[in-house]
């Protein structure tokens, strides 16, 4: 489904167009022995996997730490990893070897998932390889399981550090889940939310800043204002979402024979829906090919709508701003050097590589 009003569509309506039957789930086999024993169900189903009312469940279980107030009290820390993670850029330029994604976009959302969950920052390696893991799992879903196999070091580490959290708990996310009796979290559940972070807070969020520094190489213009007025950077962000998201679609099924768009469709049909393409509809964005900062209004569908629409979307966005932010406050410009590497992948859209010039103010 390609059409701003059918994504729409399909995302307001679970009980006519399921996550569930349209996406995967964790295998129980995959998870470590002491938990696969106590798992009754045939699988593990994460956010995205889910419809009302599992899904109302599991959401308002794990929501206090993504509030407005939570990503507030957490920008300054926001802050903090930024400004380092800039400095190495720097220190990596003058050397001519700085890269966008490795010195930057990518180790930060990693940094600052490890502060939300309370973990520590000494396996931010680890929480890249494993977001890697069910990046590729997400690529290959078609109507088969996450296959997480792979996984199996990242699913020893959280079900270790939960039972931590269950003999003392902190302010941290993972004390939040750990609290499976006050939560309502099984603990195969609190397993598949750790993992579902993996991807939903770091890959993606490390997609979508390469996509900005891309966007802003195209349209130099753009570039040349937002390294004079930093603050305009809130506005490109909110473009960059609408015109290169880094999450260009997900799965839907059908629950009964239906229509959409006019076209006839069986029980059990399962329906690609393009976010990248809906932000692109002509109907709804004038001249949708063009990268506008000012437009407005901007009903962009890169966190996706109604009740999935992605829990953690207001702390993607105080990340991206703030790094962007510090990148231009710090640095005289930045121009590309050499060819980047494009993120191979049906599911997400990003970059792997991306060689810059930059330089301090």
């Amino acid at each position: 489904m390609a059409r701003h009003a059918e994504v729409v569509e399909v995302l307001s309506d679970p009980d006519r167009f399921s996550s569930l039957l349209g996406m995967g789930a964790v295998p129980r086999a995959h998870l470590p022995r002491s938990v696969e024993y106590r798992i009754g169900a045939p699988g593990v189903r994460v956010l995205i996997a889910t419809d009302p009312p599992q899904h109302t469940r599991l959401r308002r279980a794990v929501l206090a730490p993504f509030s407005r107030s939570a990503v507030a009290k957490l920008t300054p820390k926001i802050e903090e990893i930024a400004k380092g993670l800039v400095a190495g850029l720097l220190a990596h330029a003058e050397h001519g070897s700085a890269d966008i994604y490795r010195d930057l976009a990518a180790p930060l959302p990693v940094l600052v998932l490890a502060e939300l969950l309370g973990v520590s920052t000494e396996v931010r390696e680890e929480f890249m390889e494993w977001a890697a893991v069910i990046t590729d799992d997400l690529d290959t879903i078609g109507s088969t399981e996450f296959r997480l196999g792979r996984g199996y070091d990242m699913f020893r580490y959280f079900y270790r550090e939960i039972r931590r959290r269950k003999q003392k708990p902190s302010d941290d996310l993972l004390s939040v889940v750990a609290a499976t009796d006050a939560a309502g979290l099984s603990d195969h559940e609190v397993l598949a939310f750790c993992a579902f972070l993996l991807v939903a807070g770091v890959e993606t969020t490390a997609n979508l800043f390469t996509n900005i520094i891309d966007n802003l190489f195209r349209c130099p213009e753009v570039l040349e204002r937002l390294w004079a007025a930093p603050e305009f950077a809130e506005a490109v962000v909110e473009e960059s979402l609408r015109y290169d998201t880094s999450v260009q679609g997900l799965w839907r099924a059908t629950v009964a024979e239906d229509r959409l768009g006019g076209v006839a469709l069986p029980a059990g049909a399962r329906l690609l829906v393009l976010f990248g393409s809906a932000n692109r509809d002509e109907d709804v964005f004038s001249e949708a090919a063009t990268f506008d900062p000012e437009r407005t209004p901007n009903p962009h569908l890169a966190f996706g709508y109604g009740h999935h629409r992605c829990l953690g979307a207001g702390l993607a966005k105080a990340e991206l701003v703030v790094a962007l932010q510090t990148l231009v406050k710090a640095t005289g410009g930045i121009l590309p050097k050499g060819l980047p590497v494009r993120r191979n992948s049906l599911v997400l859209r990003g970059f792997t590589a991306q060689p810059v010039t930059v330089w301090p103010r």
